[in-house]
């Protein structure tokens, strides 16, 4: 099980000046009791009674005195409108089958604000003194011919501190048991996707009765610290499902060794998804997931399947875990027997799904690894590169002060840091200025170590990767833990933001130098940031694992690159540049007359990472650079 950093923590909105406090979570474990997920139940699975809302809210159903709305296609707003408050804002419509013909939002950010930043209270339904609490009830259904049943619905869910649950009830909706939480994996300012469908297995005290009525709760009346509630939750599509003898599914895949750890002296377990090979061989690749088992019978020999291949396809390594017993609504945590060391640089694709005696196979999760030769970073293939580039932002440079943004890295190898890169947010402006750092430790317990010179965005930094080098290079070392940083600067009118990466196995942390994060804490406080931040830790040239060196006899620039690099060398001679793949194929060769700046293009080229050689009359030097 992960374990729990204790560190003063605030998981705050990314991208917003609204600011609430005290989450439910710092670095949360996974919740191995609870039966709740995304999953793709089989066609032949027919629901024995449904309900998609085309004809609004069912004249049989109970609505609470705090209602939940319904968005249909003749209301006002109608049904492609999701939540109307201030701070869950840009976020559409649940995306279920049916949305369309309508579905049902309890919107507690627009019950406290009325769609008004800063406007806490002056809406129809105040969060405050008490919270507010939404619930809404079915009509009685007969069960009786069903001994295990499941419950199906579409459910696009936001949270700062409300909890979305759901109770049962077979005294004629007296009283209402065996509460769930449908969404235990959800933190503070996260959501789940528009268009997650969750399936919960309803208890079996409640499955064959022959009046049950089921209430969906937005519980708001929970205190953290000043605030009640908030977000918003939208359902749709609800089916009542014969659970299946035999339904797994795997989820919360991961291969840094999150969950089950292997714990060693500050290891965090993070997915590094650029992966320095002396990092990589310190570190090996520990494949592991989440194994849920949502049918109605025990599941024997459910074991958890993985394998690592290259980008030609080739199977590099695959490997099983040990076969457990899973008993009806359980989860269990499950990791490879063996861990996977690589032996060359290059694009790593991994896959892991699991397989019991009665279920042939759940989906696959895949996920790619770069093992690269300088570059260490937690944002490639999440939503920070390429096609994936995220849409949110954390805001470091503002105008009430500059904020230092990390990413956390532990080190499994002795290295040195040159260089720290970061994604800029496209709302940044140019002349915005930031530095870069590196810190010892995490959070409150981080030590300052090193700077880079003032750096001042300019226009073709914006919504792109900007590379800044520290004033010296920094040593680091094997067993110690470290934040890749950027401290913004406060200004009248400059903005900086860090572009979000989604990865769900690192950490990033901020600090709060003047915008009064927390008015409880002074300036200079560290927080637990929920999304992380795409700020890479750059190492000196490493030519082999045995001979690591600077290499400065050129520059290629940017790097990484989306196709289009330039070389720049630092003598005027001529030479040869050749560019080879992983695999040692020459894919371009040219003769450079050493005084100007060639530029090279490889967008006709997959990604990976390629080899640029600068063959001189009696020296050879080689950089690698990264296309994405």
């Amino acid at each position: 099980m992960k374990k729990i950093y204790s560190i003063l923590c605030l998981v705050l909105i990314c991208s917003l000046s609204f600011a609430q406090i005290t989450p439910k979570h710092v670095l949360t474990s996974k919740n191995n009791t609870e039966h709740v997920s995304s999953v793709k139940v089989p066609k032949s699975v027919v629901p024995f009674w449904s309900e998609d809302f085309t004809n609004g809210i069912p004249s049989t159903w109970i609505n609470s005195s705090v209602p939940w709305a319904y968005r249909g296609p003749s209301t006002s707003p109608n049904s492609t409108v999701g939540t109307q408050g201030a701070y869950g804002t840009n976020q559409g419509p649940i995306q279920s089958p049916t949305a369309q013909n309508g579905f049902m939002i309890f919107d507690s950010d627009y019950y406290d604000n009325l769609g008004v930043a800063g406007g806490f209270g002056t809406g129809q339904y105040p969060s405050n003194p008490n919270g507010h609490i939404g619930t809404l009830t079915t009509e009685s259904i007969d069960l009786s011919a069903y001994p295990a049943v499941s419950l199906l619905f579409n459910s696009f869910y936001r949270e700062y501190t409300g909890i979305a649950k759901v109770a049962f009830s077979i005294d004629g909706g007296v009283t209402f048991t065996d509460e769930m939480e449908v969404h235990p994996d959800i933190d503070v300012n996260d959501a789940t996707t528009p268009d997650y469908q969750v399936m919960l297995n309803i208890p079996p005290n409640i499955a064959g009765q022959p009046s049950v009525h089921i209430q969906f709760i937005y519980d708001g009346t929970v205190l953290y610290n000043s605030y009640y509630g908030y977000y918003f939750w939208c359902i749709d599509d609800i089916q009542l499902i014969e659970t299946p003898a035999h339904l797994m599914e795997c989820q919360d895949e991961m291969f840094g060794g999150w969950w089950l750890g292997y714990q060693t002296t500050g290891d965090l377990g993070c997915n590094y998804t650029f992966n320095p090979m002396a990092q990589a061989l310190g570190n090996p690749y520990r494949l592991e997931g989440v194994v849920r088992n949502l049918g109605a019978n025990a599941q024997n020999n459910v074991t958890l399947h993985g394998d690592i291949a290259d980008d030609a396809g080739s199977v590099l390594f695959s490997d099983v875990s040990n076969g457990i017993t899973l008993g009806i609504s359980s989860t269990d945590t499950l990791a490879l027997n063996s861990f996977y060391t690589p032996t060359a640089m290059g694009l790593h694709n991994i896959s892991i799904w699991a397989t019991s005696d009665s279920f042939p196979y759940t989906d696959t999760a895949t996920m790619s690894s770069i093992v690269s030769d300088t570059i260490y970073a937690i944002d490639y293939d999440w939503n920070s590169d390429g096609a994936n580039l995220g849409t949110s932002a954390w805001r470091i440079g503002r105008t009430c002060g500059g904020q230092v943004g990390t990413s956390a890295y532990d080190i499994y190898a002795d290295a040195q840091v040159t260089s720290i890169s970061f994604h800029v947010g496209s709302e940044s402006v140019v002349g915005a200025q930031m530095t870069t750092e590196v810190y010892e430790g995490f959070g409150t317990n981080s030590i300052f170590l090193a700077e880079s010179d003032p750096y001042s965005l300019t226009a073709s930094d914006i919504g792109n990767w900007v590379t800044i080098p520290l004033l010296n290079p920094l040593p680091v070392f094997k067993g110690t833990s470290y934040m890749a940083a950027v401290r913004g600067f406060a200004h009248p009118t400059d903005t900086f933001l860090i572009t979000v990466a989604t990865n769900p196995a690192s950490s990033s942390y901020i600090q709060d130098n003047g915008c009064n994060l927390n008015s409880a804490n002074p300036a200079g406080t560290w927080y637990t940031a929920t999304d992380k931040m795409a700020i890479r830790m750059n190492f000196g040239y490493i030519n082999s694992v045995e001979d690591r060196r600077e290499n400065n006899d050129f520059q290629i620039y940017p790097n990484p690159t989306n196709g289009l690099f330039s070389i720049i060398t630092e003598s005027n001679k001529p030479c040869t540049i050749s560019i080879t793949n992983v695999i040692g194929q020459k894919i371009i060769s040219l003769e450079h007359n050493g005084i100007t700046s060639p530029s090279i293009d490889l967008n006709k080229f997959d990604k990976g990472i390629y080899n640029v050689t600068l063959s001189y009359e009696n020296k050879v030097s080689v950089k690698s650079v990264i296309l994405e």
